[in-house]
């Protein structure tokens, strides 16, 4: 039966999937690939995917060991909410080459703000849980 831990542990397993197909795509792409736009475009969004990917792991390792309500995990989607922003803006600006890259950064940018607002809605149910905390 399905329960909360199994999915926990299938959204790891997703999470270091998606770091190891990162990777092996940034070491094997200059082999297939020789246009050099594609490539800078490409290792320029290289490093917010991982920077928000280690953020997801990191809460995910957070959440699995009983820390839900807790600074360090606002600050973990502060982080994928700034790499979804930086991976949008240099979309937009590879959209001058490839105009279809507009909606890509057009998605990355909500989804960036999605985050955001999630983190904010996290950040403000720590204090409520705080505020709780200290009632008698």
């Amino acid at each position: 039966m399905w329960n909360h831990s199994k999915s926990l542990v299938l959204t790891a397993w997703w999470i270091r999937a998606a770091l190891v197909l990162w990777l092996g795509i940034a070491v094997g792409l200059p082999f297939f690939l020789r246009e050099p736009a594609i490539l800078v475009l490409f290792y320029l969004i290289f490093v917010p995917v991982l920077a928000a990917l280690y953020g997801l792991d990191k809460m995910l390792r957070n959440i699995r060991q009983g820390v839900v309500f807790a600074a360090v995990n606002v600050s973990c989607l502060r982080l994928v909410s700034w790499a979804c922003f930086f991976a949008a803006v240099f979309s937009l600006a590879a959209a001058c080459l490839w105009p279809m890259l507009v909606l890509a950064a057009g998605g990355i940018g909500f989804l960036g703000l999605f985050v955001r607002v999630i983190k904010n809605m996290l950040a403000e149910a720590i204090s409520l849980k705080q505020e709780n905390d200290l009632t008698i």
